[in-house]
């Protein structure tokens, strides 16, 4: 198997991976968002976002540091195929400006968001589905984005964890 492209089980494993995390964050930052303390979801939810997108990123091989060990070459078709899929979090290093741009992106305000606090207990609820909503549908597009960028590059490397053969010695 040629060590530059990637496995197709591989890239099964990694795309449920990154489905797997983007579930499981995005219902963390639905309950971080029903809390009723003003601000304090935005700051929890902005973490848990930059941690869940720089994973996604380093699986598909499009984190940062992946992306400048890359020949020079590559790395501006890398930044060319960014821009062409609409990405703001392709190889970028991932600040609260860029993750308000990319939630601008999906059209969403977050002062309704937060305008739903101020309401009882049927306003956090509505943040909260729509803080998970949010988090979830950016994450999903950084995933889509990532994976076409990633199948328009046949040099870049596959994805960047381990895929355990559960079955050592039963290879055909």
């Amino acid at each position: 198997m040629n060590a530059t492209a990637p496995h197709p089980l591989a890239d099964d494993a990694a795309l449920r991976h990154c489905r797997r995390l983007v579930r499981r964050q995005a219902l963390k930052a639905a309950g971080v968002s029903a809390l009723p303390v003003a601000g304090v979801d935005l700051f929890v939810n902005a973490h848990l976002l930059k941690s869940t997108i720089d994973e996604i990123s380093s699986v598909h091989g499009l984190a940062p540091q992946q992306i400048a060990a890359l020949p020079p070459a590559l790395r501006t078709r890398v930044d060319d195929l960014a821009a062409e899929v609409g990405s703001y979090l392709i190889g970028r290093v991932v600040t609260q400006q860029v993750l308000f741009g990319a939630v601008r992106a999906l059209g969403v305000r977050l002062s309704a968001q937060q305008a739903a606090k101020l309401a009882p207990v049927a306003g956090l609820a509505a943040s909260a589905a729509l803080s998970g909503w949010m988090f979830k549908r950016l994450c999903d597009r950084h995933i889509e984005q990532c994976r076409r960028v990633q199948a328009a590059l046949p040099r870049l490397a596959g994805p960047q964890h381990e895929v355990i053969d559960l079955q050592p010695g039963l290879h055909h």
